[in-house]
């Protein structure tokens, strides 16, 4: 969470105003376009709004209940707020009672996603906020121009967001915002905010590829959770490896950044260790355990995990191979391309296990001609079907189960809708079909209401008697 030699010296410029003149200016949007670079304005905004109220409220000494009401309500405290909601930890309530004790000069103790508002003196972070009230557009421009390389040139983006916020756990991006804790510097005093600058560079470069690329979350298929992953690993990998070269480039003056530093080099000399993260996760798809594979995707991404390292190890081989507009194309053709530039790259050995190799080429022609679509058919078939809307169903759930050859629960959804239809032998083609594909609950199945119409059948009882079960349909004039 650092950023780049452009903006470390802006950021210590403000510290140490006699040194600047001594220091590299930061590359504008001019010399991007000197340097050929793709030349498109990012409209990067500062909100200090959180944190400036309440330093009014502390100095005026007071605050009434519906200032404190508006206070809570602001962008910064919303988004802080539905963290601490998902966490369990931190209410409009809580946040109003940390203000009051600030106000009156005292300390508050709050849950993990706030952490601990120090009391007393508030100089070093009156200082922190003038800084970044004085520099904002400085900032911004230099972020800018580090992005400005990275991404394509003709697209017009929505504002990049950057809302700052009191909290303690908590920093992280939503699709349309940046949140930056200050009490995060404000702990290690005003000589750390050159920290911000790496951190400012990797979070934006999130949401300008965010609203370049459509993210997809899902673990519904083989193909759909394998491209879940690599899309994480890019989105992350890329990210660090910006602000890797950040940090190269810069005189590292902090602990933070000499521990960041560190971090992501050890990473880098680890990175086939940390590549073992992808073939667990493949030995999961493979074995048709989805819910472990979720898990393993959730681990390497953890806290800044394996797989932020694979990424970057990635990312970093793609550039200094094919170089930077190889990079930047991936930005926006997405993970099978960034993969495919990878692999290009490589060599003979490359960090990504044959396994996973082989499923990424089927991937191209099934999940990967159109993830968005695909994830939301499924979603949407599912749907229907709850609705009780079985012909409106397969309307969506045939192309879903055409997009996605390893879309198991579309074909048993699609199994469903058939047998509530009165369609036997069309719903046991798709059950079987579902069953190839990866669904193993033949428990479920057997017991299953939308089956009703099958459980007589004899072909009902040898598919699923084919799949291990100790099925046996009810006897002749029985109720099934």
């Amino acid at each position: 969470m650092a950023a780049g030699a452009a903006l470390l010296a802006l950021v210590v410029a403000l510290a140490d105003p006699a040194g600047a003149a001594s220091r590299p200016r930061p590359r504008t949007a001019a010399d991007a376009g000197e340097a050929g670079w793709p030349v498109a304005a990012l409209d990067i905004r500062f909100d200090l709004e959180v944190v400036e109220r309440l330093l009014q409220f502390r100095a005026h000494g007071s605050a009434t209940a519906e200032e404190l009401d508006a206070w809570v309500r602001l962008p910064g405290n919303r988004e802080l707020l539905r963290h601490g909601r998902r966490e369990q930890n931190l209410t409009p309530e809580i946040l109003v009672a940390a203000a009051r004790a600030v106000i009156a000069g005292g300390a508050f103790d709050g849950p993990p996603t706030l952490g601990r508002l120090p009391g007393g003196d508030w100089g070093e972070f009156d200082r922190i906020v003038a800084a970044l009230k004085t520099n904002g557009q400085a900032l911004a421009a230099s972020a800018s121009s580090a992005l400005l390389p990275y991404l394509p040139a003709g697209r017009t983006l929505p504002p990049l967001v950057v809302y700052f916020h009191l909290g303690g756990s908590w920093d992280g991006r939503t699709t349309d915002a940046v949140y930056i804790n200050l009490t995060f510097f404000q702990s290690r005093g005003y000589a750390s905010l050159p920290g911000l600058d790496a951190l400012l560079v990797h979070e934006l470069f999130h949401l300008a590829q965010a609203a370049l690329l459509p993210s997809v979350e899902d673990y519904g298929s083989r193909q759909s959770a394998l491209y879940t992953l690599l899309l994480r690993t890019e989105q992350e990998g890329i990210a660090r490896h910006l602000e890797y070269r950040r940090l190269r480039e810069q005189p590292v003056g902090t602990e933070m950044d000499r521990t960041n530093l560190a971090r992501y080099e050890d990473g880098l000399r680890r990175s086939r260790e940390n590549a073992e993260v992808l073939a667990r996760f493949q030995d999961a798809l493979d074995a048709r355990r989805m819910d472990q594979a979720r898990l393993i995707a959730s681990e390497g991404l953890l806290g800044g995990g394996p797989l932020y390292a694979v990424g970057q190890a990635m990312a970093d081989t793609i550039e200094a191979q094919g170089g930077t507009a190889v990079l930047a194309d991936a930005v926006v053709t997405g993970p099978l391309a960034f993969t495919q530039a990878y692999l290009g790259a490589a060599g003979e050995q490359p960090l990504i296990p044959g396994r996973m190799i082989a499923a990424i080429g089927e991937m191209r022609n099934g999940y990967g001609r159109d993830p968005v679509l695909a994830s939301r058919l499924r979603r949407e078939g599912l749907q229907r079907l709850v609705d009780a809307r079985p012909r409106d169903a397969i309307e969506v759930l045939k192309p879903a189960v055409s997009l996605d050859p390893t879309d198991a629960i579309s074909a048993y959804n699609l199994a469903c809708a058939w047998a509530l239809l009165g369609r036997e032998k069309k719903s046991l083609r798709r059950l079987a079909d579902a069953f190839d594909r990866g669904f193993v609950d033949y428990k479920h199945a057997a017991n299953d209401e939308d089956f009703m119409s099958l459980r007589s059948l004899p072909e009902f009882e040898t598919l699923l008697r084919s799949r291990g079960l100790d099925y046996h349909r009810p006897a002749a004039g029985s109720t099934p």
